[in-house]
């Protein structure tokens, strides 16, 4: 969950926070639901009020919340944004976690064989992961693994999501374990400025070089994004719209992305899905889309 001040400012000075559903993954089923895929989260929460309120927001978006489970002992995940407004007027954020011991960061194995958790994975095409579950704890990055090694006829995809702090002092153990996450994947996403700094190029060509094993690569920059399948290769610049502020938009692309995949359309349509979605992300300091 996110907290965001309701004017830009110093937290300090902030009196008035908006609580929204938030994490990349959550973000990501949301756009899903909203295009019109079914779509299922498998995480934890506290037994707490935050906790019931992001189940009830899933449920609102039209996300399958079953295989959430209640920590009856950890609190609820959250962060706080610091907004700012540069000289361009545009809305800047700044992110201050507080996962520490929360619900999500005792994710393991074990969550992925509830009867819910079974259930919605038997039942997925396709299961979305990040680079931010296996920098929580030992045991979430177990419940990571499990995904990969046991993926039966389901895809997998991963985005890099690459938070610096979540990895603070473990940044050489984080490169070699997110190159392998994204070797494994049947989908690959990327910013070109989180591939820059932890793979150390934003170069599509030299990425799809690195990373040749997923059948769908994608770098995302500011100016557009390059899609591979296989071999095939397309660019598109970032269509117009009103930006508010960018967080959560590279979440929207990557659900459109996956529900061009999982419809069968196209690369360029699969991108074209992706760019819609994300700048429906664009207009509102809201993580997710609605």
């Amino acid at each position: 969950m996110v907290l965001v001040p309701e004017t830009p400012g110093p937290l300090e000075h902030a009196r008035t926070f908006h609580r929204s559903l938030a994490g990349a993954e959550w973000n990501v089923a949301v756009a899903l639901a909203s295009a019109g895929s079914r779509a299922a989260v498998v995480s934890r929460v506290g037994d707490d009020g935050f906790g019931r309120f992001l189940r009830n927001e899933l449920t609102q978006h039209g996300v399958d919340a079953t295989a959430v489970e209640t920590d009856p002992d950890a609190p609820t995940g959250l962060y706080v944004k610091e907004l700012t407004i540069d000289g361009a007027g545009a809305v800047q954020s700044a992110m201050h976690y507080y996962r520490s011991g929360s619900a999500g960061s005792r994710l393991s194995p074990e969550s992925l064989h509830t009867a819910e958790a079974e259930r919605v994975l038997g039942e997925a095409a396709l299961v979305h992961t990040t680079g931010i579950t296996p920098a929580l704890s030992s045991s979430a990055r177990a419940a990571q693994d499990e995904l990969f090694a046991d993926r039966g006829d389901r895809l997998v995809s991963f985005d890099v999501n690459w938070r610096p702090r979540l990895w603070a002092g473990r940044e050489d153990e984080a490169r070699a374990v997110l190159a392998g996450y994204l070797s494994a994947a049947d989908v690959g996403q990327c910013s070109a400025q989180d591939a820059e700094a932890v793979f150390g190029t934003g170069d599509p060509d030299r990425l799809r070089a690195l990373f040749p094993a997923p059948r769908h690569l994608v770098i995302t920059r500011d100016d557009g994004a390059t899609a591979f399948d296989g071999a095939e290769r397309t660019d598109a610049p970032v269509p117009r719209a009103t930006v508010v502020e960018t967080v959560g938009a590279g979440d929207a692309f990557a659900a459109g992305f996956l529900a061009g995949v999982t419809a069968g359309l196209s690369l360029g349509g699969c991108v074209a899905r992706a760019n819609r979605i994300a700048t429906r992300a664009l207009g509102s300091t809201r993580d997710h889309v609605d």
